[in-house]
């Protein structure tokens, strides 16, 4: 008898790009392009569609994790706006780069959540 993974296993497999039922098989096919199913399970991901939630997600933790550090450098007054901007701006975009697979992971991880039935 297989066990159902807990809910918030299933959100830290999604987190980790992998998928929320085994934990073994990709979620993803490439940076940000699901699979229809996983690899290893056979679990269905066709019509978990995460929208902007993801973007939505990552735009909000870059801007608490960046705008202190351009108040910080601003304020300090040491550097000129544009030494400001090359640092500001390419740890934004790696950021971004970085987060979105992630929380695009955890979304569709809830998604499944959210669409699974009850076994009987």
């Amino acid at each position: 008898m297989k066990r159902d993974p807990s809910p918030g296993r299933s959100l830290f497999r999604g987190l980790r790009r992998k998928c929320p039922n085994c934990g073994v098989g990709k979620l993803f096919a490439s940076y940000l392009k699901p699979r229809d199913s996983c690899a290893h399970c056979g679990e269905g991901f066709a019509g978990l569609d995460a929208d902007d939630g993801p973007a939505w997600l990552t735009v909000g933790v870059v801007t608490i994790l960046v705008v202190p550090l351009l108040f910080i450098l601003e304020s300090s007054g040491r550097y000129a706006c544009a030494v400001e901007m090359l640092i500001v701006v390419p740890l934004t975009i790696a950021l971004v780069l970085l987060l979105l697979p992630l929380t695009k992971g955890f979304f569709i991880s809830a998604l499944w959540l959210l669409s699974r039935k009850p076994k009987s």
